[in-house]
Parts: C-alpha cells; sequence; structure tokens
C-alpha cells in the first residue's frame, strides 16, 4: 500500500503541463476510469447481443473484471491510498496470437466466440501498452507504480484470454 495524498501537503512538482502533481495524478486516475468503463460497457453491449450462453458468459466475465478495475482506481481516487497489493504478480506477455491483433479488428460479432476473444486480447493489449507509456511519463510518487501495476493486470486478462482462446478455438472444442 501506497499512500500518495498527503492531507495538508501541497505537491508543487513540476509536471509536463504546468499543473499540480495531484491534479495530473487525479486527471489520469480518472481518464483511466472511463476508458475501463468504456470497456465494461462494450462488454455488456455484446453480451446482450450474444445467443450464445459460452460467449455471453465470458464477455459478462471480463465486464465483472473491468468493473473490479474500475473500482480499485475510483478508491485510489477517494482515498489517496493505492492498494495494489491484489495484482502484485508480475505477468509476461505471452505474445502468441499478437500477429493477430497486431492490426486493426472490425467489430466483433456477438455470436462468435473467436472474434470476441481476438478483440478483448486486443483491448487488453492495446490498454496494457497506454498504461506502462503512462507510467514511464509519470514518474511520480506511487502513480507510476499503480500504472505499471494496472497495465500487468491488462497483460494477466490477456494472458487469460489468449489461455481460452488456444484451449477452446485453436484446439476445435467448440
Amino acid at each position: 500500500m501506497i499512500i500518495i495524498n498527503m492531507p495538508g501537503h501541497k505537491n508543487n512538482m513540476n509536471t509536463i503541463s504546468g499543473k499540480s502533481f495531484d491534479e495530473v495524478r487525479n486527471q489520469l486516475l480518472r481518464r483511466t476510469v472511463r476508458l475501463k468503463e468504456r470497456i465494461s460497457q462494450r462488454y455488456d453491449a455484446l453480451s446482450q447481443q450474444s445467443n450464445l450462453d459460452h460467449v455471453k458468459s465470458l464477455l459478462v466475465e471480463l465486464k465483472i473484471k473491468e468493473e473490479e478495475d474500475t473500482h480499485l482506481i475510483q478508491k485510489t481516487i477517494e482515498t489517496g491510498i493505492i492498494n495494489s497489493g491484489d495484482y502484485d504478480k508480475s505477468s509476461g506477455n505471452y505474445e502468441l496470437l499478437d500477429h493477430i491483433i497486431s492490426e486493426d479488428l472490425e467489430d466483433p460479432d456477438p455470436n462468435d466466440l473467436q472474434s470476441v476473444l481476438l478483440s478483448a486480447m486486443k483491448m487488453s493489449n492495446d490498454l496494457h501498452k497506454v498504461l506502462l507509456i503512462m507510467s514511464e511519463e509519470y514518474k511520480m510518487a506511487g502513480i507510476s507504480k499503480f500504472l505499471k501495476t494496472l497495465a500487468e493486470h491488462e497483460m494477466e486478462n490477456k494472458n487469460r484470454l489468449v489461455d481460452v482462446y488456444d484451449e477452446l478455438i485453436n484446439k476445435d472444442y467448440w
């Protein structure tokens, strides 16, 4: 646990924008929340459109994970305390299917598990990259580690999706 907001303490660190550290940190976290909420809404919309139970189930699970991340970030904004203990696992990038998701994909078909999995992997992979860039740009007390933790969590999500893809699509299980 890292405390990033000390009551009564004015942090006048120079930032790229010229805003205070607290303003920049909160703005970054709020934008990350909005991004996570859009991803969650996309999973929700796809699950409502899908007629296949196994696809719906996967999409609901992905939506719940995004909501958990959103809640963690919102709690950090409210309290100023980063509790990244839940996501301290380091996760390497499988990169097994990166050649497939490296380019823009069409909108996923809510009734096609392969399409949904590829889209979800791409979103996790893209968000992972954005969070890593942000963590390098904003090396302020606590925020860099928190952004790296969120990036690692996205990599864990992507790797889990790669496993599901490999198990179900590549082995013609469905």
